[in-house]
């Protein structure tokens, strides 16, 4: 069974262009990952300019961030009916117009409107970019692709505050939406006459909505309460609110999906082993990464004295180093199909983690890009084989579903990760007689030095439980599933 299901993944057909589709996938996702690093640093701007209140302005990034992470397993399921194509292409034109509207609004109230969509289309692309490059691309060379997003990601979280500053400074914050026009209009044009792949679509008939609005519902009120979760561990009306939203409409969603011929997300895919813990892993991938991210610019801005300009020089060997070892990562990958090689980078970004715990309290500059290098080694070199594992471990006609998983839990992660981070930092601050503001003195350095260690050592032990996951994915055999497109089921009779 296995074989025959392995076989019939290779013997998809081999894209002559399949390097130009590389490209203009890319793109895509390379302007949405810039897109989102640029208007972080562009929101106090933004936030003097609408003479608002942080808390206010801050929708402009959040309302873009839940739609983006809400939508993407509706439109990975959309795609079965439309096709991949056509929906990518709809998603890039939707992301450009509302990129222009974002520059042109007057008020808060239309930038966020307008984010929200641009959140919309974003999602469109991140649903289905990895689906696409996996049908355009033979089997053997999938990991060293993959292994591309990676990169892609790295150079848009460098070069996204770099360009996101140096924009806003000279020419105003309008122009970080502007800058996405005529990458949008060329991205469109490009895709209009490269972007063909052989694929089903049909007549969206039979399609679960009401799963889809319960979906909806889990996942806004799921990101909504890790936000709040992360701006305060004392829960108050909002986050209760968010809180039996979210298990309601989970419960909502479940019943649903088990009840429906042809539902948003069919749950017997995670009956295969491979995509459950490689997932898995991709969640403790992005948990792990978020608390690094959010604790170590507050270590050496706060406790080491370094200026805002020389935190983010230093934090740049990570993406470096992940976006130079993914695609050799996956290129390793393609040629030997080890079973260790994402546990090992799961392994490796434990080690760097855990030196890091104690390094906190060292303050040497050497050893610490030491572990922002190891680290971002290991990133690197688990990225890619565990995306592969993924997308290998679905049938084809689930490319669309196992592309939109992989986004979800990225997300997810994240937010689970910046929520945990403050959650124990808020704890072991408090524990050492320190709440609200962290004083400047050596003491309230030392007790924030002290409680980042803490965090690092979490984390690592986070990586270690997704070494085994990681490893669990290795071991396990290639599974068939019987699961049809949505083009496949019958109409109801």
């Amino acid at each position: 069974m296995a074989e025959k299901q392995a076989a019939a993944v290779q013997e998809l057909p081999e894209y002559k262009n399949r390097y130009i589709i590389l490209a203009i996938v890319l793109s895509g996702v390379f302007m949405g990952v810039l897109d989102t690093n640029v208007v972080n640093v562009a929101l106090p701007t933004i936030t003097q300019a609408f003479g608002v209140e942080l808390s206010q302005s801050q929708w402009v990034v959040t309302a873009y961030l839940v739609v983006n992470t809400a939508l993407l397993l509706i439109f990975g399921r959309l795609s079965e009916y439309t096709g991949k194509v056509r929906l990518f292409f709809a998603g890039i034109g939707i992301f450009t117009i509302s990129s222009l509207a974002c520059g042109l609004s007057t008020d808060l109230n239309q930038l966020i409107l307008f984010r929200i969509v641009q959140g919309l289309g974003a999602s469109i692309v991140f649903s289905i970019n990895t689906a696409i490059l996996v049908q355009a691309f033979p089997r053997k060379e999938r990991g060293r692709t993959l292994g591309m997003i990676g990169t892609i990601v790295a150079i848009g979280s460098i070069a996204g505050p770099i360009l996101g500053g140096f924009i806003t400074g000279t020419v105003g914050w309008q122009y970080i939406f502007f800058i996405n026009v005529p990458v949008g209009i060329v991205l469109l044009a490009a895709a209009s006459k490269y972007l063909k792949l052989t694929e089903k679509s049909c007549r969206i008939t039979g399609m679960d909505w009401t799963g889809a609005v319960a979906l909806m519902l889990t996942m806004v009120s799921l990101m909504l309460m890790l936000g709040d979760l992360a701006d305060s561990v004392e829960p108050d009306t909002a986050m209760l609110i968010y809180a039996g939203i979210f298990l309601v409409s989970l419960a909502w969603f479940v019943s649903t999906e088990l009840g429906h011929r042809n539902p948003i997300i069919d749950l017997r895919l995670f009956k295969v082993r491979k995509f459950t813990f490689a997932s898995l892993s991709t969640l403790i991938n992005f948990t792990a990464f978020s608390m690094f991210i959010l604790c170590i610019p507050f270590l050496l801005q706060y406790v080491w004295g370094y200026s805002p300009q020389q935190v983010g020089t230093m934090l740049l060997a990570v993406p470096l180093l992940t976006g130079i070892v993914a695609p050799l990562s996956g290129y390793t990958y393609d040629k030997l199909q080890s079973t260790y090689h994402s546990s090992f980078g799961m392994l490796v970004m434990a080690l760097a983690l855990f030196l890091l715990g104690y390094v906190v309290n060292l303050s040497s500059p050497v050893l610490l890009l030491i572990c922002l290098g190891l680290f971002g080694l290991g990133t690197g070199l688990f990225t890619s084989p565990n995306n592969t594992e993924i997308m290998s471990a679905l049938p084809p006609q689930k490319s669309s579903t196992a592309s939109s998983v992989l986004a979800t839990v990225r997300n997810f992660g994240n937010s689970i990760g910046v929520s945990l981070a403050s959650i124990l930092l808020y704890i072991l601050l408090e524990a050492a007689g320190f709440t609200g503001v962290v004083s400047a003195s050596l003491q309230g350095k030392e007790a924030l030095a002290s409680s980042i260690s803490v965090v690092m050592y979490m984390a690592a032990a986070l990586c270690v439980v997704g070494v085994i996951t990681s490893l669990i994915v290795g071991w396990s055999k290639n599974q068939e599933v019987n699961v049809p497109a949505a083009c496949d089921v019958p109409a109801k009779q």
